[in-house]
């Protein structure tokens, strides 16, 4: 029997995979590469965005001046001049893009963690797997990069997880370089090998059928909650 765990804010009307928006409406939140402009990574972080409340579906469709809120006006002039035309493809590192997420939320809500040796690693390879488990444990969507066999790095979007096989994660994604199939929730299923401390090629993407190591990540944290001065029931007064 399939088991599994999947993010909270992820629904299906029988047509679509749908998630709610900033405004609290159902939106459309799947992209393909070729609706914007920018490469895997920017799709893979409007989708995020998305997921994590942060921007609705019609927030791509316009141009920066037409935005009404400094947020997405933000994101549109650093990600996507273009708006849902197409434009250029050019890429973006996982990092970069996490520094300027940064700068449009005044806040230290995007986090990266690299565990490639071949730059400056942060974590290791079963850390960055932890990592990535406990994210979608909370329910909320991971940014996963890869580096393989076949070509160069792509960017997907990890919405759920299994765990039948006690040396592997499956993890299902939404890949922007391909459709949804009809009647699924994902589009990818990448099998990260769970014990592995090295840099080898022991990772395993389904669509590409490729050899890969998930060698990044990125994750968009809740803004912290106010702390109030004291706790109010504690401070009631007894009638």
């Amino acid at each position: 029997m399939f088991t599994g765990k999947f993010i909270d804010n992820l629904y299906y009307d029988g047509v679509n995979l749908r998630a709610k928006g900033k405004s609290g409406e159902l939106s459309k939140v799947f992209l393909k590469q070729g609706q914007l402009d920018g490469a895997c990574v920017i799709y893979s972080l409007m989708m995020m965005l998305i997921f994590q409340q942060k921007l609705d579906w019609d927030d791509l469709r316009q141009r920066a001046i037409y935005s009404n809120d400094d947020f997405v006006e933000s994101i549109q002039r650093k990600f996507l001049k273009y708006g849902l035309k197409g434009g250029p493809k050019r890429g973006h590192r996982m990092l970069d893009v996490s520094k300027k997420l940064n700068d449009c939320l005044n806040q230290h809500l995007s986090e990266y963690y690299t565990c490639d040796k071949r730059t400056w690693y942060t974590v290791s390879r079963h850390e960055l797997y932890e990592k990535i488990k406990n994210q979608l444990d909370l329910g909320k969507p991971v940014m996963l990069g890869s580096h393989g066999e076949k070509g160069p790095g792509h960017a997907v979007v990890a919405i759920g997880y299994s765990r039948e096989h006690p040396k592997k994660l499956r993890l299902f994604c939404l890949d922007p370089s391909s459709f949804i199939p009809y009647m699924q929730l994902w589009n990818n299923v990448i099998d990260v090998d769970y014990l592995a401390e090295d840099d080898s090629l022991t990772d395993y993407d389904h669509h590409f059928e490729d050899k890969i190591i998930v060698s990044r990540i990125l994750i968009i944290n809740d803004p912290p909650q106010p702390v109030l001065p004291f706790d109010p029931e504690s401070n009631a007064i007894p009638f």
